[in-house]
């Protein structure tokens, strides 16, 4: 279960063209699940709806093939709580 990298386009806006890409190398290359979030920082530092997008972008790609996991990384337990309902 690789924790893949959320891409960004040069406006600071969710890539997810390219994040495409890279989800579907990943499935190409047999993974059994995806983490969103889990590198670099970015469960700390995306925002809710850019969390989100992701997920619900990321399900769409990958459907019930394998598990798409949300890295949840917030400052207090209710963001944490709120966070984990959103991916939910």
């Amino acid at each position: 279960m690789p924790a893949v990298t959320t891409k960004f386009t040069a406006d600071d806006k969710l890539d997810l063209e390219i994040f495409k890409n890279n989800i579907n190398a990943h499935l190409d290359a047999g993974v059994n699940g995806i983490i969103l979030g889990g590198t670099l920082g970015e469960a700390s530092t995306l925002l809710p709806e850019e969390k989100r997008d992701l997920t619900r972008f990321s399900k769409e790609i990958v459907g019930d093939r394998i598990p798409v996991i949300m890295n949840i990384a917030e400052q207090t337990t209710k963001g944490a709580i709120k966070a984990a309902e959103i991916a939910e």
